[in-house]
């Protein structure tokens, strides 16, 4: 071969490299642009808690203080920050311009959330199969870019969950502010690779999270109603879902009858709470959005379990309620009270300390057995944590003739035939406490 055929070989080689690494890496180069340019904003990671009013500069009226255009179809100001907090005294009902949606509203769904009259999913999901029993809805922030990916890699992996009777979705809000067109064509990418997004079209911000909860309601009883289960978790929360399905596989458990009960909204309550009323707290609430001096007895919402019945008596009086911004008190607790609905509680999730016990090696993963960790727990934990469940789950496989392998969608999971689910569940852990 002459040098001119060389170099010609050697020029398509690199140009082909560049290609593959164009078209592979196109989706993670935007996400860095993206966070890049928030941070110069003032973000500082992906983790990062959503804008601020001050930092959106979105374009809205004073009379619908919450609800955003779709970002794609409405320019944004940046210089115009004139935003309404979203409390009982200045928080008016109003008519915003016609929303357009990503996902059309199926005719039964109502196009109102509590006070929006025009809600409308941006980003949408198909109603659950008929064989979901157990619907998860993992609350998340637009910018939570690396929780996301870390369950996707652990408890809510593909490849186990696609041969379970669990489905596993993620609910953010709406994008604003100067990059809201990159945000929102980042969430799309996002959706289109791994079909698990459900956005509203409010604000994503920390004072509208009860849309958002009431969001995992409306979507349940609109959409997954036959389910068995709605479970509403954080993103910074290891929901261990192999126990789950082992509780829903195993009638010989007092959990399997537990998990059926019509009333069931399952938590580890928070009992004589007292209301924050300093200027410095960021739960402060006035005495004009709620007067008594403590709360209801009321579900943290990091982790909740609920039966369809309670999913219903929630979500329609929700719908009737004046908007108060602290999520699980109005929900699990006000509401709660108002429709009879009781708790039932959780007798034992990881704490922190627990968990670094676990990881380190000095405790076993069924001593005790649990649904859920606390908030907060690191990506090492969340990992490590999930290969021992792995471990767990594959034991009594290695007996057993070998399968044939699904698409992995991360390069840990397992793949579990879906005829042996109750086989499976029999070799974790018995008991919530």
């Amino acid at each position: 071969m002459d040098k001119r055929s060389l170099c010609m070989l050697i020029i398509c080689i690199n140009l082909c490299l560049v290609i593959w690494l164009v078209s592979v890496q196109q989706s993670p180069m935007l996400e860095a642009e993206i966070i890049a340019d928030f941070s110069g904003s003032g973000g500082s990671s992906s983790t990062a808690q959503p804008p601020t009013s001050a930092e959106s500069g979105l374009r809205r009226s004073r009379s619908q203080p919450n609800q955003i255009h779709q970002p794609s179809r409405t320019p944004s100001n940046s210089n115009d920050s004139s935003l309404v907090s979203n409390t009982f005294e200045n928080h008016p009902m109003g008519t915003p311009p016609t929303l357009a949606s990503q996902t059309p509203t199926p005719p039964q769904s109502s196009m109102h959330l509590m006070d929006l009259p025009n809600f409308v999913y941006l980003i949408d999901q198909p109603a659950c199969d008929k064989d979901v029993r157990a619907l998860i809805l993992v609350h998340s922030a637009v910018r939570n870019i690396e929780k996301r990916r870390i369950i996707r890699e652990t408890w809510a992996n593909r490849s186990y969950i696609d041969q379970t009777p669990l489905k596993v979705y993620f609910l953010v809000g709406g994008v604003s502010g100067r990059r809201s067109g990159k945000w929102q064509q980042f969430l799309r990418r996002e959706n289109h690779l791994h079909g698990d997004l459900i956005q509203g079209n409010f604000k994503d911000a920390y004072r509208n999270m009860t849309y958002k909860h009431v969001m995992a309601l409306k979507w349940f009883n609109e959409k997954c109603a036959h389910a068995q289960l709605l479970v509403k978790v954080d993103d910074d929360v290891f929901m261990n879902t192999p126990q789950l399905v082992k509780y829903l596989a195993t009638p010989s458990l007092p959990e399997y009858s537990m998990l059926r009960d019509p009333n069931l909204m399952l938590c580890r309550a928070v009992r004589y709470s007292r209301v924050k009323r300093s200027y410095r707290s960021k739960w402060r609430v006035t005495y004009k959005e709620y007067r008594n001096r403590f709360y209801p007895e009321y579900c943290p919402g990091m982790a909740i379990v609920y039966a369809p019945e309670v999913v219903r008596r929630l979500y329609e009086a929700a719908q009737k309620s004046k908007y108060f911004w602290v999520d699980d008190v109005l929900i699990t607790g006000i509401l709660a009270e108002e429709t009879g609905s009781k708790i039932t509680p959780l007798k034992h999730y990881l704490e922190q300390k627990d968990v670094r016990n676990l990881v380190g090696g000095g405790a076993d993963l069924e001593d005790p057995p649990f649904l859920f960790t606390n908030h907060a727990i690191k990506p090492d934990e969340s990992m490590t944590i999930w290969q021992m469940s792995l471990d767990r789950i594959q034991r009594p496989l290695l007996t057993q003739p070998a399968y044939s392998s699904a698409t992995s969608a991360s390069r840990s999971a397992p793949v579990v035939p879906s005829a042996n689910i109750s086989d499976v569940a029999q070799t974790t852990s018995t008991g919530l406490s």
